[in-house]
């Protein structure tokens, strides 16, 4: 009987000891994806300019319809972006300047009427990111390489773009993709995107505005 309750108290002094390396494990573990999240927003923060080529798809139940798209930030002058080749669209103080290459007309236009593009831009997600109370982060390893998912609330009335969840590349903290989804969970856009180049010396004539 004696030997029966030490086998007993070993065996439970053993489980207590998994257990406890469990929780301690679980919890350095959260420590270290807590860090490099911090760390990736932080570094999202400090960018003052980028450049990159997107690819935009935008998601309805009929069909999805693509976008190549260039941009372009610049910390203080605005955004461009170059769609399809076709129209260039310069953003400042709350304006759209448009220049439809096409048809050689310019036109301007409130920014607030442009919710698809507006969205793709990094630099709006990082303002988000210094107002918005609601951050979920999480790791997730795609192909081998490991991405922090930014997840943030989107402050407007739009049932068709209620959240986003931006991938970043822990390594290189360089955003891989955007997708944006409806108050259902569905995604309703993806922006793609590669060639990204931070924090470089972009000229500032890009974003000038066209003559109306």
């Amino acid at each position: 009987m004696k030997e029966k309750t030490k086998l007993f108290k070993m065996f439970l002094c053993g489980c207590i000891i998994i257990v406890a390396a469990a929780i301690l494990s679980t919890y350095c573990l959260l420590r270290a994806i807590n860090s490099k999240d911090k760390n990736v927003i932080d570094h999202l923060k400090e960018l003052k300019s980028y450049s990159c080529d997107m690819k935009i798809t935008v998601k309805n139940d009929k069909q999805n319809v693509e976008y190549a798209c260039k941009q372009y930030y610049s910390y203080g002058n605005g955004y461009r972006l170059e769609i399809n080749k076709e129209r260039n669209m310069v953003y400042k103080e709350n304006r759209v300047y448009v220049f439809d290459k096409e048809n050689n007309k310019a036109y301007v236009k409130n920014d607030e009427t442009d919710d698809i593009y507006k969205l793709s831009f990094i630099g709006e997600y990082i303002g988000m990111l210094y107002t918005n109370q609601n951050i979920n982060c999480s790791i997730r390893k795609i192909n081998g390489i490991e991405y922090a998912l930014i997840k943030i609330d989107i402050p407007n009335q739009n049932r068709n773009a209620k959240y986003a969840v931006m991938y970043v590349n822990e390594k290189s903290s360089e955003p891989y993709k955007l997708i944006i989804c409806d108050e259902n969970n569905k995604e309703k856009m993806e922006i793609g995107y590669s060639n990204f180049i931070l924090n470089n010396n972009i000229n500032t004539k890009l974003f000038e505005t066209p003559k109306l």
